[in-house]
């Protein structure tokens, strides 16, 4: 596919390696010349200096021959005119846009059609990162979680620790601990390398475990991996942009949540629109604050400002002075490694927004896409189609599947029905597949083996 991507920040960068890797021809516009020079000498594609949304700007990147134009710079309005300026002028058949102003989001269904703005799909990043924590609050202990929905079933990461039933034994042991549940282990990363699942596989402390189930077992085959913690009732919110509102938001019908904002203004006006919420103003001394609102007593204490080393310094000193536990959102991948040592939950919102655009651009029927560790892995949700003659997978076995090493069909749905321990149902034209890779290398594999073959 010919793709050309408007913004050349971490985001649009992101998915230009990615789609790059998976051999679409893109081109990136953008108005930073060094920005896209660096791009440039990373990977294999064309860039365009200029103006994004000028017509004369995408005339030059190609948008008369491209199949799709995905607009994920930092400016919404930016974004939406050159959706536009693509579909009035140069008839781009999909257009994807990065939108993060509630001011148009709450309308976005009367605004973001054929008949108004023509845009294909909206993704707004923040509301994907807030959706994303809302459910960790809602299972402790897990560290990432991805749910298929209409599957029912969920893949999660949790990390291993003495007191799981499981941490000291092999992988054959799950189904004398956990009769009554269907569990899949589909990756372990031992010290960050992976290691291969096999039912002699013995887990141990300290390894991340990725697991698939059906969303109401997730607590039981955690406890596999750890002692169940007790459910979150106090939560502390540093920052409060559109992350932070979005996430009191929800939480303050549920929990008893704190949120701390140092702009003055900005903190007046979360005030009076989050009745439910106790809006702090961080004016002097974080540490201070902390002390004063008895950190010590917070269940999770999340960091989800624009600044990532606030957020990592707001984090690692409330876990120092007794937050149960943390989490912060970063921005930038160089600031993982510490994250990983010293914080219990780090969440990306580059990943989160290549998910969802790696969803909608995906060839072959791809209901959902998920891009986790630093978009190493991958897992995704496909319905095969197709039969004997013209499909690879339809009428053989999960067994019988030849896959890449690392790769794995986790997860099945026939005719409504989800099974987790698939290996022995036989595929049939409709189903949906979920498949996890520990290594994304393979993803064009995948697809390959997916897509019905051409009459």
């Amino acid at each position: 596919m010919k793709i050309i991507i408007i913004g050349a920040g971490s985001v649009g960068s992101a998915l230009a390696k990615s789609l790059v890797e998976e051999n679409h021809e893109v081109t990136v516009i953008d108005n930073r010349k060094e920005i896209l020079e660096e791009l440039g000498r990373q990977s294999d594609l064309r860039t365009v200096c200029g103006v994004p949304c000028y017509p004369e700007v995408l005339f030059e990147a190609g948008a008369q021959d491209a199949d799709m134009l995905a607009a994920v710079s930092a400016n919404d309005e930016q974004n939406i005119i050159a959706c536009q300026i693509a579909s009035s002028l140069y008839k781009v058949k999909t257009k994807v846009a990065r939108i993060t102003s509630e001011a148009y989001l709450t309308e976005k269904e009367l605004l973001f059609a054929p008949d108004a703005i023509d845009i294909d799909e909206v993704i707004s990043p923040e509301h994907l990162v807030s959706d994303h924590i809302v459910k960790l609050v809602e299972y402790p202990g897990a560290k990432s979680l991805f749910e298929f929905d209409d599957m029912h079933v969920a893949l999660l990461q949790v990390t291993a620790y003495y007191g799981g039933s499981l941490v000291g034994n092999p992988l054959s042991s799950i189904k004398d601990l956990l009769s009554y549940v269907d569990v899949n282990i589909v990756g372990i990363f031992r010290n960050g390398r992976a290691i291969q699942a096999t039912p002699g596989t013995v887990i141990e402390a300290g390894d991340d475990v990725y697991f698939i189930t059906d969303t109401s077992h997730i607590r039981e085959v955690m406890s596999l991996l750890q002692n169940l913690e007790n459910p979150y009732r106090r939560i502390m919110i540093y920052g409060g942009g559109v992350i932070g509102y979005t996430l009191a938001r929800t939480l303050q019908k549920k929990y008893k949540v704190k949120l701390i904002e140092a702009n003055r203004e900005l903190a007046e006006r979360l005030a009076q629109q989050l009745p439910n919420t106790m809006v702090l103003r961080e004016e002097n001394s974080l540490q201070e604050l902390f002390e004063s609102e008895q950190i010590d007593k917070t269940d999770f204490f999340i960091a989800v400002s624009n600044d990532d080393k606030n957020n990592i310094t707001a984090a690692m000193m409330a876990s120092s002075m007794g937050a149960k536990k943390t989490g912060v959102t970063i921005q930038k991948n160089e600031y993982l490694g510490v994250c990983s040592k010293n914080i219990d939950v780090t969440i990306s919102p580059e990943l989160s927004t290549l998910s969802a655009l790696l969803t909608f651009i995906r060839h072959a029927e791809i209901k959902q896409v998920y891009s986790m560790r630093l978009g190493l892995s991958e897992a995704m949700e496909i319905v095969i189609h197709g039969n004997k003659d013209k499909s690879q997978l339809v009428g053989k076995t999960v067994s019988q599947i030849k896959l890449p090493q690392g790769t794995s069909i986790c997860a099945l749905m026939h005719n409504g029905i989800s099974y987790i321990n698939c290996s022995e149902h036989t595929i049939e034209d409709g189903d949906s597949v979920v498949i996890f890779l520990t290594n994304k290398d393979h993803i064009r594999e995948i697809e390959k083996l997916v897509q019905p073959k051409e009459s």
